[in-house]
């Protein structure tokens, strides 16, 4: 919950501190990129996120034993370190940096962008991998956690997939909010000790 709430506060104090960045029409990652005079706040709200991602994978590996879920969040989490890592190229500053129709100018932002895309993959796993896995008798979390997932799936994939457009700021906010709040969900069931069982 920690890394979760760290995350927004530097992704919104960043944004208010740059001049004419916008939380509508900006990316998050232009606020950690290579140009951006607040790179170290940036990059700190992602590898916050990255924490929170493998902390909730070891608490639903200890819980539930849910092992293909906690590998698909721990490389969610491994990847938001490669994303941090692997800064965007942003020299005029974060405001108007990567809009639609710009296009990777090295190959770190080749990196940058590539990563993204499998940190959605990793995430989508990880929800199907918990929605399937509670339909099945031996499951250990309650079957209705299996419903929310695959309804944060579905949002997840609707999304990501307005990004693209207009405010593309605003819809990769409600993008990773949908993912966070997923995320913060599995945490806060797996957190109390349940009886350990077996499951892929």
């Amino acid at each position: 919950m920690l890394g979760v709430l760290l995350f927004w506060s530097g992704v919104f104090g960043a944004g208010a501190l740059v001049d004419g960045y916008s939380a509508r029409e900006d990316y998050i990652s232009s606020l950690a990129s290579r140009g951006s005079p607040l790179a170290l706040l940036g990059i700190g709200a992602l590898l916050a996120s990255a924490v929170a991602h493998m902390a909730t994978a070891r608490a639903a590996l200890s819980a539930w034993r849910a092992r293909w879920c906690a590998a698909f969040i721990l490389a969610a989490g491994v990847v938001t370190v490669v994303i941090a890592l692997f800064r965007a190229s942003c020299p005029g500053g974060p405001a108007g940096c990567g809009v639609t129709g710009t296009v990777a100018t090295d190959w770190v932002d080749l990196v940058h962008g590539l990563s993204v895309g499998v940190y959605e993959l990793f995430t989508l796993a990880a929800m199907l991998a918990l929605a399937v896995g509670g339909l099945r008798r031996t499951a250990v979390w309650p079957r209705w956690l299996s419903l929310v997932s695959l309804g944060f799936a579905v949002g997840s994939v609707i999304l990501i997939g307005q990004t693209e457009g207009e405010h593309l700021g605003m819809w990769q906010r409600l993008w990773l909010a949908n993912n966070l709040a997923w995320l913060l969900v599995v945490a806060w069931v797996s957190t109390p000790r349940m009886p350990a069982a077996e499951h892929e």
